[in-house]
């Protein structure tokens, strides 16, 4: 479809905010998933169409933790294949479902969601951590990752929380290289579930192209500024516009 000067402006927008939240405090994909659904995208469409900036943004955090050698491509290989196929099956299951039921799962997700991000959560994780976890086995890594892989395919929106609390508490990594592992493993499974999306004809050029830009640049932002306090009012404020859309989304706001 093609965008309103005014929509694409608020949605390049909201995405430079998605690129620098995502970089500084996370869940930069409930505002825009959401927000793409409320400009006129279908559901499908929408969930389809994120996942191209989050494959661009991504990347290149990849590339840039690679280069300062802070991967552990041991535990990412381990936990990479079973979050892959995890990733395929909830992205097929999300092109099988109608518009309708996916806007009703995708308000509660991001309500969900936002409820994690208000709460001092990452800081939880580090403490349970730090209290030492036991390494579990393949038997536990592999439902577990398929679990996991499974809602990120199905619904981008709040999949970083669910990958560092699994990776956190039931794989007994630690948060700093849980959170650098969550970024390698939302790349490994996106590309087949655009390509999932793409044959299916869910993904939008025009609004997956400003995504993409918007977080790219938000993201290099975010790379380059310290937050320490900063961080907490960027939480507060994805907070509020997040329960705002899923609200939007559920029709709280309808005469």
């Amino acid at each position: 479809m093609s965008l309103a000067p005014f929509d694409a402006a608020l949605l390049f927008a909201a995405a430079i905010a998605a690129g620098f939240a995502n970089v500084v405090a996370g869940g930069g994909s409930l505002l825009t998933m959401p927000l793409l659904v409320l400009i006129g995208l279908p559901e499908a469409v929408a969930n389809g169409s994120v996942r191209v900036a989050i494959l661009v943004q991504n990347l290149a955090a990849v590339g840039r933790y690679h280069r300062r050698g802070r991967l552990d491509w041991t535990a990412a290989r381990r936990l990479a294949a079973p979050t892959v196929l995890g990733g395929i099956g909830g992205a097929w299951l999300a092109n099988q479902i109608d518009d309708a039921s996916f806007r009703t799962i995708l308000a509660w997700v991001v309500v969900a969601a936002a409820l994690v991000v208000a709460l001092p959560f990452q800081r939880w994780l580090g403490r349970a951590q730090a209290k030492g976890v036991a390494q579990p086995s393949l038997v536990l890594v592999w439902p577990v990752m398929i679990t996991v892989g499974c809602f990120g395919g199905f619904v981008q929106a709040g999949v970083g929380y669910v990958l560092l609390a699994a990776l956190t508490l039931v794989m007994g990594i630690g948060l700093v290289d849980a959170n650098i592992l969550k970024v390698v493993l939302v790349l490994a499974y996106t590309p087949f579930a655009i390509a999932l999306f793409a044959g299916h004809g869910h993904i939008d050029a025009v609004a997956a192209g400003v995504l993409a830009a918007g977080q790219a640049i938000g993201a290099w932002i975010g790379a380059g500024v310290v937050i320490q306090r900063g961080a907490r009012l960027i939480r507060a404020v994805l907070v509020v516009a997040a329960v705002a859309s899923a609200l939007a989304l559920l029709g709280v706001f309808r005469r």
